[in-house]
């Protein structure tokens, strides 16, 4: 019982919790991982002085076994002075039913996260142990998974507002049945363990006992390389965030990354990138359980579409679609709509007496010309005279029949067209904002001054435009 005490107690003090006001809650099945874990707690307890309730979900798939789990739980919970919480998971069908391990267990976190915020408690510890850690590791192999799923359970991990400790990571099941047979403490046996009616079941009895056969220790030391690559999965997320939030573009309701970013980094930032960059624009539909995930053939491919040439696509899961721009890669629904609502935008009146204005991605200032002020020379500031100031220019978003002269040029264009001429990419163009006067546009912030503005001198009282935005800087014609 020493080594489960030891276990328990380097978990709680790595989290801070070995202390008077630590409130913890301990899962117990009734079997012998979880009734260790219960015992080792309630032995600490008398020391670090923490408050200790425990958790029973009954799943019912067993019958009158499963009742008589739960009864087994409870006169263990009594004995030792632990209030506990019996919970009831719904709905699974039968034991032998395809999935229902799968449910069971989505259920069972459900309810230990609504039990943990109901008892306020500040950890959830749960008996996973080194050969539970070995299954999980194989299972996750078969499935194709990468880093992070090989990188096994975790020791510790965030959950439902505190965190789920596994102490027994480094014990195998066969030194929790040894502490508890020393000492002469009961446990309950799940007689389905020992039939191969699941996966996991499957690679308990036939597949690890075969592994340690052929090499004694195997168990322990998957145990070993789940921690190696967690150490290095913890550091690859880490520095992929990194450039996640810098490559992430501020043109919501696009969902947008900044294309050089994402294709110059290396190859495992990169995937890891673009994943989390689809997970989080998919959180925004309705949520849709496992059909969400990209597969590993979905990840290879939008790695390789951010190096690709303006204009590629790649459908999606969800019914959504990546797209090559220009300058940015953008995550849209699968019939070209933005993945985000858009919001309407009202025409802003350009006024003497303003300041800034703020505009689709971008913030406008305004100033009022000094006399003999040079005129400003690029698409990023404008001068408005006082007699087009009397044509009550707006900012809007560009509609059709649009037309410009741009400053230099021969003659006027729909600014359909020059959208190409610019290569702004298509999904810019209907939320861009322009300075137009009825259809003539007068402005297109950071691409081009109509010629109509053009001047050498700036005249007293004149408007003095200049457009900031990180956005236009990397999207102008100049990048």
């Amino acid at each position: 019982m020493q080594r489960l005490r030891n276990a328990v107690r380097r978990a709680l003090e790595a989290q801070g919790l070995l202390k008077p006001e630590a409130k913890l809650l301990s899962a117990v099945s009734g079997g012998a991982d979880s009734v260790g874990l219960l015992w080792a707690l309630a032995s600490l307890r008398e020391t670090a002085g923490y408050r200790l309730a425990a958790l029973h979900v009954q799943h019912g798939l067993r019958g009158e076994r499963s009742r008589e789990d739960e009864r087994f739980v409870r006169e263990l919970c009594a004995a030792l002075g632990v209030p506990l919480w019996v919970e009831e998971a719904q709905g699974l069908g039968r034991m032998d039913d395809a999935g229902v391990e799968t449910r069971a267990r989505a259920q069972r976190l459900a309810l230990y996260e609504k039990t943990l915020r109901q008892a306020g408690a500040d950890a959830l510890l749960v008996g996973h142990h080194r050969d539970d850690q070995a299954e999980t590791l194989l299972l996750r192999l078969l499935r194709g998974a990468g880093g992070a799923g090989l990188s096994g359970m975790r020791p510790a991990a965030p959950f439902g507002g505190g965190v789920m400790l596994r102490p027994f990571l480094d014990l195998g099941h066969a030194d929790i049945v040894s502490a508890l047979s020393g000492m002469g403490i009961p446990w309950r046996e799940d007689e389905s363990n020992a039939r191969p009616c699941t996966p996991r079941n499957v690679l308990r009895l036939t597949v690890l006992p075969r592994l340690e056969a052929l090499s004694p220790g195997a168990a322990e030391r998957m145990g070993h390389t789940a921690e190696s690559l967690a150490a290095d999965e913890a550091y690859l997320s880490a520095q992929a965030g990194a450039l996640y939030e810098r490559a992430l573009a501020p043109l919501a309701p696009l969902w947008a990354l900044e294309r050089p970013a994402v294709a110059g980094a290396p190859e495992a930032l990169r995937r890891r990138a673009l994943r989390r960059w689809y997970d989080q624009g998919a959180a925004a539909l309705p949520s849709q359980g496992d059909e969400r995930a990209l597969s590993h053939a979905d990840t290879l491919a939008l790695s390789a579409l951010a190096q690709s040439r303006e204009g590629a696509l790649r459908n999606l899961p969800l019914g959504l679609r990546a797209r090559v721009g220009r300058m940015h890669l953008f995550l849209e629904r699968q019939d070209g709509l933005p993945l985000l609502p858009c919001a309407a935008f009202e025409p802003l009146a350009l006024r003497a007496d303003a300041s800034q204005y703020a505009l689709w991605g971008m913030r406008v200032r305004q100033t009022r010309a000094a006399a003999g002020q040079p005129a400003p020379s690029d698409a990023f500031c404008a001068v408005v005279p006082i007699e087009v100031l009397a044509q009550r220019p707006v900012f809007r978003r560009a509609q059709k029949g649009d037309v410009m002269r741009p400053l230099g040029a021969p003659g006027g264009k729909p600014l359909r067209r020059l959208w190409t001429d610019w290569r702004v990419d298509l999904a810019l163009r209907p939320l861009w904002c322009v300075l137009a006067a009825g259809s003539r546009v007068l402005w297109v912030p950071g691409l081009a001054t109509a010629e109509e503005l053009r001047a050498t001198r700036v005249c007293p009282g004149a408007l003095v435009l200049e457009a900031a935005s990180s956005f236009l800087k990397n999207t102008s014609q100049g990048e």
